[in-house]
């Protein structure tokens, strides 16, 4: 029988042994005259040779000599993109797909591979339409399901999301990929109870899956059940050793609603403690020269910390510290402040980077600091790090010079994107409302960083330099509580647009009782301060036929949490909640305002007040009762009733507070006068252009000098 070299090159490869492979196939392609077919076949084996011992680019190269000899070749075509997708040229990829699926449409893995490199590539509805290819040519393809069913996800598109991934575990009821992406989108649209279980499936799934468990262990804590997160952080830790997210979590875990404030001290008190620990163990669990994903491990952001009414700068340096301690240990590139790059104009290149530039409290507030921007002086790229387009979405990717669409990437791979942009200013609008910006920051991305007001606590971040503010709501002795420069630029520190007050507002459209004072006090309940409480129990008590009005928290139990504390602070006063408090499911944006159109005052919270809740309601006519703290995030309110000259709702302290809520309450017509004057004064407050202005002047004058190439003509 004739010797089939070809058939032993692919036996080698069959028996594990690439090497001899390899050997074979040098020896096959140097013989004698071969057919294009012959040579093409033998390109291929030697390109899988390649691949086993590592070598990317030879198998790269020998995989585009045989596709040179045999283009219609659809398998080769997909073999040599997923090698290029593997080094990461996604673009080259994208067309070796496309040839694969050219040259045969029913190849249902090309069509899956190419929505993988779409998306990578940031062309994430273009990935979808991949997929769907993918499942239409193969409906019981589950892995298709399961990147459709993500891909829609990162588009925001929740329900058809929800439908493809049930698909992919129906199909495959082991798929982990689906579990992941499904429990994270009953997450992050609150439904705790049931993103639970699928997290809690994933991780029996694989023993050894450390991210099913940090995933469990975060949804947990969502709902408050700290004592179970810790036991699965500590299976996270079993697991991997080397978990740097799983040690973090142990320790620096905080109640979402706290039963009270001795509550609230133990928590600190561990937190404290749980940070001088980590100060000592992560550098010991860093793996030199593993810098990417070290970084990636350290997404976290002590968010609670800021809602508890104490100083929190101590506690974020010393964070900020660790994280740029094991940082620099790693070996990570972005460390280093960037040297000043030659620009191709005059313009100052500035990026601005949220996971929330939607409708929503940060979108407002910063949206005219993207758009309002003068182009003659600088040019605007957008970071939209989570998914989800809207109207105002829409106004800014219009606007940016260059839009980055970045959904859920991990910080090494935004790093990497950002890095290249050559920036002259970053800012982030909220650090520490994110996980991925809070780690992205503690990195050297542009030479000028800052962060800005969207969360009003210092980051702690050497890596910041500059963090902006309000002149309205800062203490004369702000700066004190901050480790970055603190500027405060004029007004509310933004252009802020007035909202519109939609029809059809009344009570009975929410189950609100026809008579009687209403009191509103809409902050979510992590803000909820136990201070509060006893507070808004007296305002009940010394206004008998007025009744408080709140919103739900994100789940049963933080909201049960919550209203115990309310009830024993009112029964310290001789009441009940019946018929004095209403509890209201959360609403959108104009079931809200119209919320705010039937309540005849807003109760402002302690140590937390309103921003953009007090805005609204502001723009409502509704006055704002308020006692301002020691903190920026204790005095919006009071900023803003300042600028609108009606300093007689800013309260002096608890029992000034509780005088002015029982007089509106009480007192309609001074109620109607105060709604008068506040609506004549919304022009101090609304749509001012001031703060843009001074905001860009500030960039002008204190981004870093560059030089600017020099011009040739032909």
């Amino acid at each position: 029988m004739k010797a089939d070299p070809l058939a032993d090159v692919a036996s080698r490869l069959t028996q594990g042994d690439a090497a001899g492979a390899l050997q074979l196939a040098d020896t096959f392609l140097n013989a004698g005259a071969l057919s294009r077919a012959e040579r093409g076949a033998g390109l291929r084996l030697r390109a899988r040779a390649h691949e086993e011992t590592g070598n990317i680019p030879a198998s790269i190269a020998d995989l585009e000599s045989a596709l040179g000899l045999v283009p219609d070749d659809a398998r080769a075509w997909n073999d040599l993109g997923v090698l290029l997708a593997q080094s990461e040229q996604h673009q080259r990829a994208i067309e070796a797909f496309r040839r694969a699926t050219g040259v045969d449409p029913g190849y249902f893995r090309a069509w899956h591979n190419l929505g993988y490199s779409l998306a990578a590539t940031q062309r994430t509805s273009e990935a979808v339409q991949a997929f769907e290819r993918a499942v239409a040519v193969r409906s019981d393809y589950a892995l298709g399901w399961a990147s459709l069913g993500t891909a829609r996800r990162n588009l925001g598109a929740d329900e058809p999301a929800q439908q493809a991934l049930e698909r992919a575990i129906a199909l495959d009821p082991k798929l982990a990929v689906a579990y992941s992406s499904l429990g994270a989108l009953h997450r992050d649209q609150g439904r705790l109870d049931q993103a639970i279980p699928l997290f809690a499936r994933l991780a029996q799934l694989d023993p050894k899956d450390v991210n099913a468990c940090l995933q469990l262990a975060n949804t947990l804590a969502q709902r408050d059940d700290l004592e179970l997160a810790r036991r699965v952080y500590l299976e996270a830790e079993a697991r991997d050793p080397h978990s740097l997210r799983a040690l973090i979590g142990q320790r620096l875990m905080l109640p979402m609603v706290p039963e009270s404030r001795a509550v609230i001290a133990n928590a600190r008190a561990r937190f404290k403690a749980g940070l001088t620990e980590l100060e000592v163990l992560l550098p010991q669990r860093v793996r030199a020269t593993d810098a990417s994903r070290t970084i990636d491990a350290l997404q976290w952001s002590n968010f609670l910390l800021a809602y508890q009414g104490e100083d929190d700068r101590p506690l974020q340096a010393q964070y900020a510290r660790t994280l740029a301690a094991v940082i620099a240990q790693s070996g990570h590139e972005w460390r280093p402040r960037p040297a000043a790059r030659v620009r191709e104009d005059s313009r100052i290149r500035v990026g601005f980077a949220s996971s929330f530039f939607r409708d929503g409290t940060t979108g407002r507030y910063f949206e005219h600091w993207i758009t309002d921007l003068d182009r003659e002086h600088f040019e605007v790229t957008v970071y939209q790090l989570q998914p989800g387009v809207d109207a105002l979405t829409e106004r800014l990717r219009g606007r940016a010079d260059a839009w980055r669409y970045c959904p859920r990437w991990v910080p090494s791979r935004l790093a990497k994107l950002i890095g290249a942009d050559g920036l002259d200013v970053l800012v982030y609008p909220e650090l520490g409302m994110d996980a991925t910006t809070f780690v992205l920051a503690a990195l050297r991305l542009a030479p000028l960083q800052c962060a800005a007001w969207g969360h009003p606590v210092t980051t702690g971040h050497p890596t910041i330099d500059v963090f902006f503010s309000s002149v309205a709501m800062e203490p004369a002795d702000g700066d004190a509580h901050y480790t970055e420069r603190l500027v405060r630029l004029p007004g509310i520190g933004t252009r802020y647009t007035c909202p519109v007050m939609p029809p059809d507002a009344s009570r009975e459209r929410f189950g609100l009782p026809a008579d009687g004072a209403l009191f509103l006090c809409p902050q979510s309940l992590f803000k909820m301060h136990p201070d509060n409480d006893a507070l808004f129990a007296r305002v009940l008590a010394a206004a008998p036929q007025a009744r408080l009005v709140v919103f739900e928290g994100r789940h049963p139990a933080l909201t049960a949490k919550f209203l115990a504390r309310l009830d024993a602070a009112l029964a310290d006063v001789g009441l009940t909640r019946t018929g004095r408090v209403h509890v209201l499911a959360q609403c959108g944006h104009d079931d809200y305002l119209r919320i705010n159109g039937v309540c005849d005052a807003m109760l402002d919270t302690l140590h937390w007040s309103g921003g953009n809740t007090s805005l609204d309601a502001l723009a409502c006519g509704l006055p704002v009762v308020t006692q301002p703290g020691r903190f920026m995030r204790g005095r919006q309110s009071a900023g803003m009733l300042h600028l609108m000259g009606v300093e007689d709702l800013i309260a002096r302290d608890a029992d000034d507070y509780v005088r002015l809520a029982a007089r509106l309450a009480g007192d309609a017509a001074w109620r109607k006068a105060l709604a008068a004057r506040i609506a004549s004064a919304r022009g101090r407050l609304f749509d001012d252009p001031a703060p843009v202005a001074a905001f860009a002047n500030f960039l002008r004058e204190t981004a870093p000098a560059r030089e600017v190439a020099a011009q040739t003509s032909s």
